[in-house]
């Protein structure tokens, strides 16, 4: 029984279609016989019989004079591959409508079919006579645009846009330009006047994004994805202003627009890559007061530590007191060395300093970083002959040599130095 529901909606469109669109007036005899046969065509094209249901929708068709039933008798027939049978009904068709666009429409199709695109040319052309509708049009502009005539194609879909400016004719039109007519300004102005006219419909400011994209150009990706956010208000365009944005390094700009997404993490993440430790410190207390995670008590020192002016005893104690607290659930190397080497720095517990590091090297013994604040601790201790062997690994064979490791290069060396003429 469900299957054969399946059918019955078809046949009731097929049956209002009849009564609409047949130039015969059927009778009560003739209208059951079409929809037993209409019943059985249908169930033969549901089943995949296209060229027995082409013939019975055939003969509906001369009972009825249906044009709907022409185009499913035609349709079903090219299923088939029948194409000079399908030809041959819509030949027999326009014989009696000669100026019915729809048959010359499907003539042009079985052209294509066929293998004969200057037939299908002539057809539409004569379809546009009696009908510029903008199908004709962009009939007419397909064919020319599959024969790679791009002058004539752009032509003719700007007819079709003349009459329906739809998505699918604007985006047609830019493509030709930008992409086979080097009109690369003329394709992105079409789309952004259309834009300004019709508003930022999502499938044409996304061709847009696609050719701001291959010229690198940032404002125009900005004034378009600004649009997309206005119009629909979905996050995923909010977030790609703000990564323009830091692409552009115009942070507080990003900061900005990313506050109407009221997520504390991704701000805390960009008070970062504008090293606004201020703030960051901030969001860093807040999301710690939240979550109770201890990685956000010691991000809040590190930031507390880094956005100090003045690094007095009181603040670096503040910030070792915040950081033993969070290592003592956070087993991270990256917050033990960092610990370990303000101990070292500040002359704070220059042992308690070197303890931790070894511990952060537990998990990176190559970290040239993490040696680094290992030979500071045991120069700072007045172990400089292990000092120098750990430093010389960190810049000659790790390839560490920043400002900092040559100062502490230079300073271990010249107390290696010092201590072998004491002997």
């Amino acid at each position: 029984m469900q299957r054969m529901q399946r059918y019955l909606a078809p046949i009731v469109v097929a049956a209002l279609l009849l009564t609409g669109c047949s130039h015969k007036t059927p009778t009560p005899k003739s209208d059951a016989k079409i929809n037993a046969l209409l019943i059985k065509a249908t169930f033969l094209e549901g089943e995949g019989y296209y060229q027995e249901a082409a013939r019975l929708y055939e003969k509906l068709y001369t009972m009825s004079g249906s044009l709907e039933i022409l185009k499913r008798s035609v349709a079903d027939y090219i299923r088939a591959k029948e194409f000079d049978k399908a030809m041959a009904l819509v030949q027999e068709a326009l014989k009696k409508e000669p100026k019915n666009s729809s048959l010359l429409q499907l003539a042009a199709s079985l052209y294509l079919a066929k293998g004969e695109p200057q037939k299908a040319l002539e057809a539409i052309k004569r379809a546009l006579e009696y009908d510029k509708s903008a199908k004709n049009y962009e009939y007419l502009a397909s064919i020319y645009l599959a024969q790679k005539r791009y002058d004539l194609a752009l032509k003719y879909y700007k007819s079709a846009y003349a009459i329906n400016p739809s998505i699918h004719n604007v985006n047609t039109i830019a493509y030709i330009m930008y992409f086979y007519l080097d009109k690369k300004e003329e394709a992105i102005a079409y789309l952004e006047t259309h834009t300004r006219i019709y508003g930022c419909q999502k499938e044409v400011c996304k061709t847009l994004i696609s050719l701001y994209s291959l010229q690198n150009n940032i404002d125009g990706l900005l004034s378009v994805y600004k649009r997309l956010y206005q119009t629909y208000k979905e996050e995923e365009y909010l977030r790609k202003i703000v990564e323009l944005y830091l692409y552009k390094k115009e942070y507080s700009k990003a900061i900005e627009w990313a506050k109407e997404l009221d997520d504390d993490e991704y701000m805390l993440d960009l008070y970062k890559i504008a090293r606004d430790y201020k703030k960051a410190y901030e969001y860093a207390m807040r999301l710690y007061r939240q979550t109770k995670d201890p990685k956000y008590l010691a991000q809040a020192a590190i930031f507390e530590y880094e956005g100090a002016s003045h690094k007095d005893p009181k603040l670096v104690e503040d910030v070792a007191k915040k950081l033993e607290l969070a290592i003592k659930t956070l087993d991270d190397p990256v917050y033990l060395n960092y610990l370990g080497y303000l101990y070292i720095d500040h002359d704070l517990n220059i042992k308690r300093g070197v303890e931790l590091v070894k511990k952060a090297l537990e998990y990176e013994p190559d970290s040239p970083y993490y040696l680094d604040s290992l030979a500071w601790g045991y120069y700072k201790l007045g172990r400089c002959q292990e000092a120098l062997r750990v430093i010389k690994r960190v810049y000659y064979e790790l390839g560490l040599k920043d400002s900092e490791i040559q100062l502490h290069l230079t300073k271990i060396r010249q107390c290696a130095k010092d201590r072998n003429d004491a002997r």
